[in-house]
């Protein structure tokens, strides 16, 4: 069984009328590298769940510094929060979540993988099938 790890996120949407927007960190041990940022679907325009998938380093990296240049951008706030800019064409998202909060998610997912220990956790003969259509 495949552990996953899930953590309750409060954000505020920085604007000029900031509504709180309720997200889901979630972080499976078979895909080690990767955490996923979700949203239900009050966020998805009345559709299904979003989930935005990035590294878990550019987590960790981020409470301390900026970090990021592509579509997820993290950096410090202030010592008590921290921003998540989810970009897409045509637009951003600005997500405002306490730093400790991620701390405690990040705290629990290097308690389940270590850092440098990733790489034993793919399924490499599985990875190795999909990218070469079953031919290996």
């Amino acid at each position: 069984m495949q552990e996953v790890i899930t953590h309750g996120l409060p954000a505020a949407l920085v604007a000029p009328e900031p509504p709180e927007v309720e997200a889901c960190l979630e972080y499976r041990a078979d895909d080690p590298y990767a955490v996923s940022m979700v949203f239900g679907a009050e966020c998805a325009l009345g559709s299904s769940a979003v989930a935005w998938v990035f590294a878990r380093q550019l987590l960790t990296d981020g409470i301390a510094a900026s970090a990021g240049l592509g579509d997820v951008r993290v950096r410090p706030y202030d010592p008590e929060q921290t921003v998540i800019e989810l970009r897409v064409d045509g637009g951003c998202a600005v997500l405002l979540v306490r730093t400790e909060d991620i701390r405690s998610f990040l705290t629990a997912t290097y308690r389940a993988v270590p850092p440098g220990s990733e790489w034993r956790r793919i399924a490499w003969d599985e990875v190795l099938a999909r990218l070469t259509g079953g031919q290996f």
